[in-house]
């Protein structure tokens, strides 16, 4: 009468993403690519876990406000747009959408 489907449990939702990503404060800029990373662990996009979009950041060694992007690489994942301030050598994430 009814058909069984697979239901899929998230392990980490883009909110959770969201809230990660806002714990990073006065990161050293040198290690600031693998941190972001990191805070991805355990958040998919139909299977892919893979995180992209970091290596086209642009040179962040000086002070002032930067826009980055990074999202799981899948065509049809949602892309992060992380805002950071850069001051003596060290970010902050001040907003992401």
């Amino acid at each position: 009468m009814f058909e069984k489907k697979e239901i899929r449990v998230f392990r980490i939702t883009t909110k959770k993403i969201i809230e990660r990503l806002m714990t990073i404060v006065d990161c050293d800029i040198s290690v600031l690519k693998d941190e972001i990373v990191e805070q991805f662990d355990g958040y998919d996009y139909k299977d892919i876990e893979e995180v992209v979009g970091y290596e086209n950041w642009s040179d962040i060694s000086k002070d002032g406000n930067y826009e980055l992007n990074a999202k799981i690489n899948h065509e049809d994942a949602y892309e992060f747009t992380i805002y950071i301030e850069v001051k003596n050598n060290k970010a902050t994430v001040y907003n992401v959408l």
